[in-house]
């Protein structure tokens, strides 16, 4: 590692999903907190940058799963 490069700060993203998850689909997002509310499912954690933000929504997808909204969260 370069003296003077720090890793960028994680930021916390929510990404909610139509319907309830399997045990399956739960286990496919360590680390990251799953909930359950009306009609979705709200999956929230800290995601280190944009990339990592495609890499979520990438994994999404694989699982079919469909994503209603992503948003930042402060």
């Amino acid at each position: 590692m370069e003296s003077g490069t720090a890793d960028p700060p994680e930021r916390h993203y929510e990404f909610r999903i139509i319907g309830r998850l399997s045990d399956r689909a739960r286990a496919a997002f360590p680390g990251m907190d799953v909930r359950e509310v009306p009609a979705e499912t709200i999956i929230s954690g800290d995601v280190a940058d944009d990339g990592g933000v495609q890499d979520v929504l990438s994994l999404m997808q694989s699982l079919g799963l469909q994503v209603v909204s992503v948003r930042r969260a402060t």
